[in-house]
């Protein structure tokens, strides 16, 4: 017998694409799961559609923008309240395969937390995610595959180290000794300190090939040269490094710091949002953590 889920999704201003993620998961295989919709104050039609379209929801309401971590929180505990086993954490810009939680649920146990391979959702053939790995050198995590077209050179499931938190299958078990998302994040690195938090406490995350995904990357927040990703992306980042200083090896916080600087002069997003790179290194230095509305 398959263990009954909680599918945890955060909703942010999603009427694009959010009933295209609940009806992909409607088609699944397996149907012991609850859905349920933290919407973090939505101002769209994306609660008003959801309720007409699929009454068995269960939606969660939140009078304000609480953010990716706090909103997971929020979707966790109730899944646990329900009853659940298990929870995936999913985000709502996603359409998933009809046999994805199953395949994730016969690899996953106490121990074990499952992630699948993910697509772009355009062109729907080229890699976002085919396993991860922390680069401590960086203090980030990183993609495998990422960019490339998929010709079957991962699919071989392993263990990794890394995986965002867009589609995460974990016993709930799991957050007794974990805890859960931290809150002072907002949005961004919540998923890598999860993940390093894991390993730290002996558990496993394993990439499970046969199980698929596809992914309209970073809808929510606007997409990856957005001012939200920018400032939640850099401030965090410096947070994360402070945090895990131990695991970084042969390599100072400052020169992380520097070649993190030097990679954002140097990117495109200079030209449009460079005042909030300095802005999140000003709130860093200030310790301003989770959600900033002056931005």
């Amino acid at each position: 017998m398959m263990a009954k889920v909680g599918i945890v999704i955060v909703n942010y201003n999603g009427e694009k694409f959010q009933n295209d993620c609940i009806e992909s998961l409607k088609k699944m295989d397996c149907k012991d799961f609850e859905i349920i919709v933290v919407d973090s104050g939505s101002t769209d039609k994306s609660i008003e559609m959801l309720r007409k379209e699929y009454t068995d929801v269960h939606i969660l309401e939140q009078n304000k923008n609480v953010g990716v971590a706090v909103g997971n929180n929020i979707g966790i505990n109730f899944s646990i309240k329900l009853g659940t086993e298990y929870t995936l954490l999913l985000n709502n810009d996603v359409e998933v395969d009809d046999k994805l939680l199953s395949i994730l649920l016969e690899n996953a146990n106490e121990n074990t937390v499952t992630v699948p391979k993910i697509y772009y959702f355009n062109p729907s053939d080229k890699l976002w995610f085919a396993g991860g790995r922390m680069n401590w050198k960086k203090a980030t995590g990183e993609h495998i595959g990422l960019g490339e077209k998929d010709f079957g050179q991962y699919d071989i499931s392993c263990y990794i180290d890394y995986s965002p938190t867009c589609c995460m299958l974990i016993h709930n078990s799991v957050f007794n000794k974990v805890g859960k998302m931290d809150e002072s994040t907002f949005m961004y690195f919540d998923d890598t300190d999860f993940c390093v938090r894991l390993i730290d406490n002996g558990y496993k995350i394993r990439y499970i090939s046969s199980a698929k995904m596809w992914h309209k990357v970073s809808s929510s927040s606007g997409g990856e040269k957005s001012k939200s990703f920018v400032y939640y992306n850099t401030r965090n980042h410096f947070y994360f490094v402070d945090k895990y200083v131990n695991h970084i090896k042969n390599i100072t916080k400052i020169s992380i710091r520097v070649k993190y600087f030097a990679k954002l002069i140097i990117s495109p997003v200079r030209y449009k949002n460079e005042k909030y790179i300095f802005k999140a290194y000003k709130d860093y230095k200030k310790r301003i953590k989770g959600r900033v509305d002056n931005i």
